[in-house]
């Protein structure tokens, strides 16, 4: 069963010189921290449809949360956040929240 994105979100990986990862993402999921007002959620980027995401490549993306309950009621469209492993890796702008 595929999971329903709790936000629809633009994400440009830095590159390796901002800070970003040495290669790409794997193919179908890449879980990472989300952080957003100086606190970090577990998420998970869907890339069935994008596939590996390569630094500074910039993709429209779905996104879910580990633990929703935490976060989604604070987001709303137009909110800025990072993902973050080992360091900021991106920065992204929530652009839907789909209902559930």
């Amino acid at each position: 069963m595929k999971e329903k994105p709790h936000i629809i979100a633009s994400v440009r990986f830095y590159t390796k010189a901002e800070g970003g990862r040495a290669r790409g993402t794997l193919p179908e999921v890449f879980r990472c921290p989300l952080e957003y007002e100086g606190e970090k959620f577990d998420c998970a980027l869907l890339l069935e449809k994008p596939g590996s995401l390569a630094p500074e490549q910039s993709v429209i993306v779905p996104i879910v949360f580990l633990h929703p309950e935490l976060i989604k009621h604070r987001l709303r469209v137009g909110n800025r956040f990072t993902l973050w492993e080992l360091g900021t890796i991106a920065d992204g702008i929530v652009k839907e929240i789909p209902a559930d």
